[in-house]
């Protein structure tokens, strides 16, 4: 009997040795796991990296609960406003390109009109667009009734919806799609301003805005399987799309599945939102703004370029109103969070993605789910994506 007590006490201690001894990344795993197991997460996937090495990276859960299949770091997806990262930098290419600056006049650039009727001799220029100051907003009855659609691919050119939003003669024009402060004075997150800063690169190229990202950073950056439509050849990579939350409009209603899973729909305004990659390519794709933000290296765009995409736009003196408290300021359409971190989250129809750096300590972090945050009693969805940033948070203690 006190053999077995004394043994006892031995294993005891061998397993709070073996514990106190994980690594950091063992830790993380089996953290994220356990969320995993409590949440109504489907499957998502982790990557942490330092500049060029990659700490950590894991999948957890289904890409498609029903046959089963696991979510993996090459399962692809829509990333839905992280997209705007890729604009950002196709909005860098082409100022290399000579096509425009930051200070041009956007009417000098496109084959329509944008003017806001309410302040008709305010200019409205390239970087208003790439700041949320331009004064295009989004009418939201027209962003859920017109932009998505069911299907693959839009079946309405991108530069006919944006002239039929803007353009007094538009099917779409309204005084609703313009704000009532004047131009470069007050914030406000647009996503079909977005589109229309993709679509003023697509014109001035002459080349539609998918092409030009695939062949000036896609394929330069090795992101195989990324792409902004539908691929047949990817089709056993894709992630089934789940609603979590309550539905809350009729647009929700059109896209779901009676097992909460989501039809295929697309949006007229893709390049908001619309990118479908995996969390390896998004990492490739983190991998490269870093090295550009810390001067390591200059892929896709020179070291200007990455100095000007990531400014601080704003300060005391131009400060627009309206900025969220959680992030404070801007660069060209990435966010600064309050604890100086750089980054851009999305959310959308079945979908949410993270993309995010710390200047000071060099570590990003990636995160990919296939269902949304957002939505009516979401409190537990958003309860568990807190915990995974905690666990983040802990991890990137861990390893100073």
């Amino acid at each position: 009997m006190k053999i077995n007590k004394i043994l006892f006490l031995v294993l005891i201690a061998i397993q709070a040795i073996s514990c106190s001894a994980q690594s950091p990344d063992k830790i993380l795993d089996k953290t994220l796991s356990k969320i995993y197991q409590e949440s109504n997460f489907p499957g998502f996937a982790v990557t942490v990296i330092k500049t060029d090495s990659t700490l950590f990276a894991n999948s957890y859960g289904y890409a498609d609960k029903i046959k089963k299949a696991p979510y993996t770091l090459e399962t692809i997806q829509p990333i839905a406003s992280v997209s705007k990262t890729f604009v950002a930098l196709a909005l860098m290419k082409s100022m290399e390109l000579g096509y425009f600056t930051l200070e041009t006049n956007i009417n000098e650039l496109l084959p329509f009109k944008v003017i806001n009727p309410n302040f008709p001799n305010d200019i409205i220029k390239v970087r208003h667009l790439a700041t949320h100051t331009s004064s295009l907003i989004d009418n939201q009855k027209i962003c859920l009734n017109e932009t998505y659609q069911l299907g693959n691919k839009p079946t309405i050119e991108l530069g006919k919806f944006l002239k039929d939003y803007y353009s007094k003669e538009g099917n779409f024009y309204n005084s609703q799609n313009f704000d009532n402060k004047n131009i470069g004075t007050n914030y406000s997150y647009s996503n079909i301003a977005t589109a229309l800063m993709a679509y003023i690169i697509e014109y001035k190229s002459k080349m539609p805005f998918d092409e030009f990202t695939n062949k000036y950073i896609f394929l330069p950056l090795k992101m195989n399987s990324t792409e902004w439509f539908y691929n047949k050849k990817y089709d056993d990579k894709y992630a089934t799309l789940y609603e979590v939350n309550e539905i809350e409009n009729p647009l929700q209603e059109k896209v779901l599945n009676n097992d909460k899973s989501l039809k295929a729909y697309c949006s007229i305004t893709y390049p908001d939102g619309s990118l479908k990659t995996s969390a390896n390519d998004l990492t490739k794709f983190l991998k490269t703004m870093m090295r550009g933000y810390f001067n390591i290296d200059t892929a896709i765009v020179g070291k200007q370029s990455y100095e000007t995409l990531f400014a601080k736009q704003f300060n005391e003196k131009n400060m627009p109103t309206n900025m969220d408290k959680k992030e404070p300021n801007r660069g060209i359409f990435w966010s600064y969070s309050k604890k100086g971190s750089i980054r851009h989250t999305g959310d959308d129809l079945g979908v949410f993605s993270f993309i995010s750096f710390n200047p000071i300590t060099k570590v990003g972090v990636v995160m990919t789910l296939n269902a949304r945050l957002d939505g009516g009693e979401n409190h537990k969805t958003v309860g568990y994506f807190m915990k995974v940033i905690a666990a983040l948070d802990s991890f990137e203690q861990a390893i100073k």
